[in-house]
């Protein structure tokens, strides 16, 4: 009786590789993420360079920007031929100004005043401390002589009341007209009577708010410009 041989199955043929195997491809994908990662780190660290670098520039150009912007402020022409430029606070320096003569036409230039200290004052014929103080103005004036320059500003008052009120108080020293007071308001006190006291190199060594007596102006004529009577 004839056995039944059997069928021997062909053996099955070596695979080929067609890809990474799981290994690899985990190997692949470590490295793609940390060069992944390490270049989002020289991108963050070149951008916070820039920054900084941005901060470093920046800071100085808008500290610049808004200084150029105050002093633009203060470089004002006013109507009625009041102008003025600096900064009118005490350590402030005046750098500019000019304004009408209260009486007899003309102007008043700081350039010629500049180089000898000088007093300013701001009056008003409805300031009863203003003419209250204007007489004691006037003999420190003339006690000063030529060591030290007045000057007076009639604002925010008609022209005609001013020029009364001067020649009733008596004062002989320059005076101008700030018809608007557009001056007075860039000095920023908001008080009447308001004094300034001026170095010869047209820094602001103080402002006076209220008024003085001849004895306290003489103070101050000492102690702030360093003139004594």
């Amino acid at each position: 009786m004839a056995t039944k041989r059997s069928a021997k199955r062909p053996p099955a043929p070596p695979k080929t590789s067609t890809g990474p195997t799981q290994g690899s491809r985990t190997a692949g994908d470590r490295e793609a993420r940390k060069l992944g990662a390490k270049q989002a780190r020289e991108r963050q660290l070149r951008t916070r360079s820039r920054r900084r670098a941005a901060r470093r520039v920046g800071i100085p150009a808008l500290a610049a920007v808004a200084i150029g912007a105050a002093v633009l402020l203060m470089l004002h022409t006013a109507s009625g031929g009041v102008s003025y430029a600096g900064e009118f606070r005490t350590g402030g320096r005046i750098e500019k100004l000019t304004l009408p003569k209260l009486d007899g036409g003309g102007t008043i230039d700081y350039g010629a005043l500049k180089g000898k200290p000088l007093v300013i004052n701001f009056f008003a014929s409805w300031c009863p401390y203003c003419v209250g103080e204007m007489p004691a103005f006037e003999k420190v004036h003339e006690q000063l002589g030529d060591s030290v320059e007045f000057l007076g500003i009639s604002q925010s008052d008609g022209q005609a009341a001013s020029v009364a009120l001067a020649h009733r108080t008596g004062i002989r020293y320059p005076a101008g007209f700030d018809e608007a007071g557009t001056f007075f308001r860039a000095v920023g006190t908001g008080s009447m009577p308001t004094t300034i006291f001026v170095k010869p190199t047209g820094e602001i060594a103080y402002v006076q708010i209220g008024p003085l007596t001849e004895e306290s102006l003489r103070q101050a004529v000492q102690a702030y410009l360093g003139v004594t009577v």
